[in-house]
């Protein structure tokens, strides 16, 4: 049985300065886009039928509470059944997906199709083997859009991210919940239509019960499965709307989440989770402990982190899967918001496209070779238009520019010297090695992982957002 990773969160400040220019009253946050058209998403969905009942992950005990393995068991995925070289492949992620009222209203007809905002990121995302996005806020399931303090967002937002690249989403977020259990499920709903994968946020204890989804790769004639697994630090103080809609951060839960997913036929797992503090550059003692219990349990290649709404520093931990080390991307702060220094804090302007280089052995043991990393920055003058911050330094002026020199050089001065060495970012973008991932139904999953497993249960409220 997988132990909760549902918690009742406690309150906490999060996402609730005012954004710049927000109207009277207006809430706030933000989302992302997906991936592009010779990388066709729908037929690649298998088409199990999907489940109809709504689920959020538990988890009551902290990281110090587990009795954790110190060594992962040989991966049972596919990956060594068949081909006899190694392959290579990517797996990455961008910044939370915060679509204040601003970028909303910046969309034709301001319908959330944010396809143009992100086109000058796009090439890099539709570049990535498998792009997993930080769905931060809900669909709304009244078609009523807000922001903070409860966001709701168009579905059209969803379908601009498949548009733009990416094939799945990370949906368990301190804003998860904000329009409750019906919330969850237009997100699920939208993701679904869209032929998008997702983890984080259930429709149902069964569906709970698994919390990771799964993608194929073929990739020198064999296939190469990865698990994403989502969770967050609190739902901003709300309750879970079932008691498993969301998934909370619990090391104990999600190491034994990640042993499922690989005899599940997982050969990578990937976690994607909320924690920090907000406007900290630096990571904070709870992040670092967290990406190192991680590393400790021997389950999770690589961490990506959000939340803090601004970039961090990545690192290779030791530990990880059979002691070959963990690479955690602390955050990459935002993908699209209408946060900068006025609102919120320096650099919360600025997010970064984060991704693994990854071997597949010819043995079937998989490998992250190195993060790459490459920064993007908001031009709300422009038209809320992301904007790649490296070219607009080395003198590109796209047309409609809102952004002067001297505000471009602060930007890129503050990352480079603050939080990020310019001579380890990568400058051209990555290159696909294969087909489009396949997207794997949640009752396929569900199936794979063992039919039924016994779903988690509900957790006491705690007022620590672990």
């Amino acid at each position: 049985m997988l132990p909760s990773m549902l918690l009742s969160p406690s309150l906490a400040a999060s996402d609730n300065v005012a954004p710049r220019h927000r109207a009277s009253g207006e809430p706030r946050d933000s989302p992302r886009t997906a991936r592009v058209a010779h990388r066709p998403r729908g037929p690649l969905l298998l088409t199990a039928a999907v489940l109809t009942t709504s689920v959020v992950l538990s988890g009551c005990s902290t990281s110090s509470d587990q009795s954790l393995p110190t060594q992962s068991p040989a991966p049972s995925g596919s990956t060594g059944t068949s081909g006899s070289q190694d392959v290579h492949f990517t797996v990455g992620y961008a910044g939370d997906v915060l679509m204040h009222m601003p970028v909303m209203e910046s969309t034709p007809g301001a319908s959330g199709d944010i396809t143009d905002n992100v086109a000058a990121e796009t090439p890099w995302v539709e570049g990535l083997d498998l792009a997993l996005c930080g769905m931060e806020v809900p669909v709304a399931p009244d078609g009523i859009y807000s922001g903070y303090p409860s966001f709701g967002t168009s579905s059209e937002v969803v379908g601009a991210l498949a548009r733009s690249g990416w094939d799945g989403c990370a949906t368990a977020s301190n804003h998860a919940a904000d329009r409750g259990e019906a919330g969850v499920i237009a997100t699920l709903d939208a993701l679904d239509a869209h032929g998008m994968g997702h983890a984080g946020t259930y429709r149902s204890k069964e569906d709970a019960s698994v919390p990771f989804a799964l993608y194929e790769l073929a990739r020198g004639g064999r296939t190469v499965t990865v698990a994403q697994i989502s969770t967050t630090k609190d739902l901003n103080g709300l309750d879970d709307p079932t008691g498993h809609s969301v998934s909370l951060n619990d090391v104990g839960a999600i190491t034994k989440a990640a042993k499922s997913a690989r005899a599940a036929g997982a050969d990578l797992v990937v976690v994607h989770s909320q924690i920090g503090q907000e406007y900290e550059t630096t990571p904070d003692n709870d992040q670092v402990s967290y990406a190192r219990s991680l590393a400790d349990s021997g389950q999770v290649d690589i961490l990506f982190g959000a939340h803090p709404h601004v970039p961090q520093p990545a690192e290779k931990l030791s530990g990880g899967v059979e002691g070959k080390g963990m690479w955690v991307s602390y955050s990459a702060g935002n993908y699209i918001s209408n946060q900068d220094e006025g609102c919120c804090a320096p650099l919360s302007d600025v997010g970064q496209l984060v991704w693994g280089d990854i071997t597949s052995h010819a043995d079937g043991s998989v490998s992250v070779d190195k993060l790459n990393w490459h920064p993007f920055t908001m031009d709300q003058e422009g038209g809320y238009k992301v904007r790649d911050l490296a070219a607009l330094h080395n003198g590109e002026r796209p047309a409609g520019l809102g952004l002067g020199k001297e505000e471009i050089d602060r930007r890129w001065s503050m990352l480079t010297s603050d939080v990020k060495d310019a001579s380890t970012m990568s400058t051209t973008p990555p290159k696909s090695t294969g087909p489009a991932p396949k997207i794997l139904s949640r009752e396929e999953v569900i199936k794979r992982a063992g039919a039924r497993l016994d779903p988690p249960g509900t957790a006491a409220a705690s007022s620590s957002p672990r």
